[in-house]
């Protein structure tokens, strides 16, 4: 009789123990649906969302506004390639050669503009493109004032003409054979174009120098070649 008793007292226990294992459970159930549920819930789970969403336009504005400022490059591009081959030749390669800088460098004055104005958040290649046109602009005024001196003496050297532009049309051809620009950033982009137009004022200038018998003329290009090189120096260092 006593063993019967022990057993059922036993049985009591273990069946309390386990209804109070249900309702603990029951109750922590409850307790994490009513967290998953809340406000502060599920603002969490709407700024992740707001986070993620707004990186993604992020990304999505700078793609944008690097493929908008690729079209205007081609376009400065074409249109320098334009006015090089429709230049008419003067019968003098150092007109002909100050003709061309005008155009090159307004090409490379527009390129940079095009940057500053494409949304960069990059001060030191703002800078640097800032200081880039005013740099173009005096050589540009020097170029004028040259072409006006010269051009009134009408002075004819065919010979040296077709020298010079047998460099300089190779010149035109390797830029309209470059590869599209860098469209990995902005500073890339732009960086990389106006190397190339660097390039090719120095080589430009390079050439002039042994076909032109103008003292001002040599002392320009000298010049160019003198400033150009760590002019593209520095952007490299600017934009790795």
């Amino acid at each position: 009789m006593n063993d019967k008793r022990r057993y059922w007292i036993i049985a009591a226990i273990i069946g309390v123990a386990l209804l109070l294992i249900a309702s603990f459970t029951t109750a922590n159930w409850y307790q994490n649906r009513s967290k998953a549920s809340s406000p502060n819930n599920s603002e969490n789970i709407s700024n992740l969302q707001s986070t993620v969403f707004n990186k993604n336009l992020d990304n999505v504005s700078v793609e944008d506004g690097v493929n908008r400022y690729l079209l205007k490059e081609s376009e400065i591009t074409n249109n320098l390639l334009k006015e090089f081959k429709n230049t008419e030749v003067s019968g003098n390669g150092s007109m002909d050669y100050l003709k061309s800088m005008l155009s090159l460098n307004e090409a490379a004055m527009l390129l940079s503009e095009s940057y500053l104005t494409s949304g960069s958040n990059n001060e030191p290649v703002k800078l640097f493109a800032q200081q880039t046109i005013t740099t173009l602009q005096d050589e540009m005024a020097e170029i004028k004032g040259l072409n006006e001196k010269y051009a009134k003496e009408e002075h004819k050297n065919e010979d040296m003409e077709n020298a010079y532009l047998t460099d300089f049309n190779a010149l035109v051809n390797k830029l309209e054979q470059a590869e599209k620009a860098d469209s990995s950033s902005l500073e890339n982009a732009y960086a990389g174009v106006l190397i190339r137009y660097d390039q090719m004022a120095v080589d430009m200038a390079t050439s002039i120098l042994e076909y032109t018998d103008y003292n001002d003329i040599m002392s320009l290009a000298q010049e160019i070649i003198n400033e150009r090189k760590p002019h593209m120096d520095e952007i490299k260092k600017l934009v790795p």
